[in-house]
């Protein structure tokens, strides 16, 4: 073959490759608009991976039908000085179409996204932003920055994926998925080339299912399928009666009493659960629950949402220390200092508190009596609050001084609060609707 025709070739080839990227994309809108029409839920699957993502990647996309009408960003840990052929090898897998972000780009149902190697993506406005970080930045892109704006976007309607890969990162980001109200998946470590990424998710306890990739993409399409058909809004009468039905069975079961939520919330999470068990009415969940006690247990973490961080909103810690400041100079060596933090999920809330007093007390720290209530009705949120131990995902926006002075490094990638700090809160379960208040506050 001559050097003309394998060139006529190679150009025959790249104008076939165009032609049919261009009609997937086309049927993708027309499904994306068929989806608004319907009412479809527009369903964003953000998908994160590292060192032997592209095993996990390949067997999560084979499996994913290519009509369920939802989009779908791998965010992929990639040099930024390699060319990366991360689209043309995942469009081998799929008849969806595979693109690299453009930056301004709005995503496209029954598409798949990769994310170019020297930047970060957020989802904004419901359009792509890419960022160029600074060469120094690792990893890139930031599978917690695109969590984290894909969580802010779509709310319930996100759907977070952490697969095979080494480091932390995504683990912050599936938190706050999880705090929307969206669904979160981890890659089952086992069944990973590199299990430190799915773990640190895992280590979260924001994780609603750990499965293989395949297992993964089966739940995704069940989801898809069933949530969009779900509603409970506008409720029939029948469906109040139902919903007071099982609200006292959560009572009975979890001692917990979510009459006095606000109904829309609770309703939301009620649909999500229905979603995740694939029944499409009270009636049937009702059913479910009364063989399946533990769907109680799971209904209502999913209400609770335990999702908090250490300085979680620093503004608001920023005012808060100025208030402890000018609190603590009306105290005197042995005076006895009591703080009560209520709904304090697992404990960094608490624990920040701690560290705020300790900066602010220095050496006389120890001259002081402190107490710091630590409470919440959440038991498997209380239990990580009492061990005082997490994971470093957890700890990624820590400032470096402070970690080194009140962490130890314990197992593994888990840091442990120090003992002065952890003496100083008191961790119990205590229902501030029916429970009495602490004293002396």
């Amino acid at each position: 073959m001559t050097t003309k025709q394998s060139t006529a070739d190679n150009e025959l080839i790249q104008r076939k490759a165009t032609t049919a990227t261009k009609k997937r994309i086309g049927k993708s809108r027309s499904k994306l608009d068929t989806a608004v029409v319907t009412g479809k839920r527009p369903y964003i699957v953000g998908i994160g991976s590292s060192a032997g993502g592209l095993e996990a990647l390949t067997n999560l996309i084979t499996a994913l039908p290519t009509d369920l009408g939802a989009s779908y960003v791998v965010i992929q840990h990639l040099s930024p000085t390699h060319r990366s052929m991360m689209v043309q090898l995942l469009g081998r897998e799929t008849a969806m179409a595979v693109l690299e972000i453009e930056d301004g780009a709005m995503p496209q149902a029954d598409t798949i996204y990769v994310t170019p190697p020297s930047h970060n993506v957020t989802l904004t406005d419901g359009h792509f932003r890419l960022i160029e970080g600074p060469r120094q930045t690792t990893p890139r892109p930031s599978v917690n920055t695109f969590l984290t704006s894909l969580a802010t976007c779509k709310g319930e309607d996100a759907i977070g994926v952490i697969l095979s890969g080494t480091g932390s990162d995504g683990a912050a980001g599936m938190r706050e998925v999880k705090a929307a109200g969206g669904f979160t998946f981890a890659q089952e470590p086992g069944s990973a080339k590199y299990s430190s990424m799915p773990q640190a998710a895992i280590d979260t306890g924001c994780v609603d299912a750990i499965l293989p990739p395949e297992s993964i993409a089966t739940e995704i399409a069940l989801i898809t399928r069933t949530h969009g058909a779900v509603s409970l809004t506008p409720k029939p009468a029948t469906a109040a009666t139902s919903l007071k039905q099982l609200l006292m069975k959560v009572k009975q079961h979890t001692r917990i009493d979510f009459g006095g939520y606000k109904e829309g919330t609770v309703i939301r999470r009620i649909e999500r659960r229905l979603a995740a068990r694939r029944v499409n009415t009270l009636e049937d969940y009702l059913v479910l629950v009364e063989r399946d006690t533990d769907e109680l247990d799971r209904l209502c973490k999913d209400i609770l949402i335990s999702v908090t961080a250490f300085f979680r909103d620093h503004e608001a810690f920023e005012v808060l220390r100025a208030s402890l400041k000018a609190m603590l100079q009306d105290k005197q060596p042995g005076d006895e200092i009591r703080l009560w933090v209520a709904g304090c999920a697992t404990g960094e809330e608490a624990y920040t508190m701690a560290i705020l007093l300790a900066e602010l007390l220095g050496p006389n720290l120890a001259h002081y009596r402190i107490q710091i209530f630590a409470t919440d009705i959440d038991m498997n949120a209380l239990a990580i609050a009492r061990r005082g131990s997490y994971n470093e995902a957890v700890l990624n926006d820590m400032d470096e001084e402070l970690l080194n002075r009140y962490f130890n490094r314990s197992t593994g990638n888990h840091f442990e609060i120090s003992r002065t700090l952890r003496e100083m809160v008191v961790v119990a379960r205590q229902d501030i609707i029916q429970d009495p208040p602490f004293l002396r506050l």
